[in-house]
């Protein structure tokens, strides 16, 4: 599943760069063709079918990303008995809820890594405690300016900008956003592999059957209620 999100996270990267030269496209036409409805419609028709199939590769790409998320969220429980900041219905809820979803993942992904280091004790009692890892930082600040300058880009689209230096601002903010988007990707991509080194290098012992240096108990604590 996690080579899966990566080479969707792939896709995506390479639709952004393919949206970000639509934009520049449309500004050149306008620029040059003002007058010519044939080249006026067909750079709509390129940008838009770009806009589509862009955001169908990010849904693809999310989707499978956050199926990911939620299986080493269950190891991750497995591993570590101490608590994570969300319940794990937020794998998923803290993608969707406005606001919140700037700030909510990055937390959630930060508790697994934490959950999923051999480093980390399995009698371990909150993971709150523990610091955020520099590649999750790095990760999160890029997908999020990526994210609002595309958002920004896109509004701009929507609300029908017509003006040639409008469409230049929106091909420059794509452009930007294209480049962080890349960076992002980038990271996205050594995050999946870096939990996935992370779990597999961790015995695979429930908690509840390790005292606090790991070692395994011969009766074992009682696994954990539901």
């Amino acid at each position: 599943m996690g080579f899966a999100a990566s080479i969707l996270i792939g896709v995506v990267t390479v639709m952004s760069w393919a949206t970000a030269w639509s934009d520049w496209h449309s500004y050149q036409v306008l620029g040059h063709f003002a007058d010519d409805e044939r080249k006026l419609a067909q750079a709509d028709l390129i940008s838009g079918s770009f806009g589509i199939v862009a955001a169908l590769a990010l849904l693809a790409a999310a989707v499978v990303f956050i199926v990911w998320l939620w299986r080493v969220r269950w190891n991750a429980e497995m591993f570590c008995r101490g608590e994570h900041r969300f319940t794990r219905g937020w794998v998923i809820g803290s993608w969707i809820c406005p606001v919140v979803n700037l700030w909510y993942p990055k937390w959630v992904v930060d508790d697994i890594v934490a959950a999923s280091d051999p480093r980390t004790p399995p009698q371990t009692a909150t993971l709150r405690q523990i610091p955020g890892t520099r590649l999750v930082w790095a990760w999160w600040l890029t997908w999020v300016v990526g994210l609002v300058l595309d958002n920004i880009a896109q509004r701009s689209v929507l609300d029908g900008a017509a003006q040639l230096s409008e469409l230049r601002t929106n091909a420059v903010m794509s452009t930007i956003s294209a480049v962080s988007t890349t960076a992002a990707a980038v990271l996205a991509v050594l995050l999946i592999q870096r939990v996935n080194d992370l779990q597999t290098r961790r015995p695979w012992t429930p908690w509840w059957a390790q005292d606090q240096a790991g070692h395994p108990l011969n009766g074992g604590f009682p696994p954990p209620a539901g």
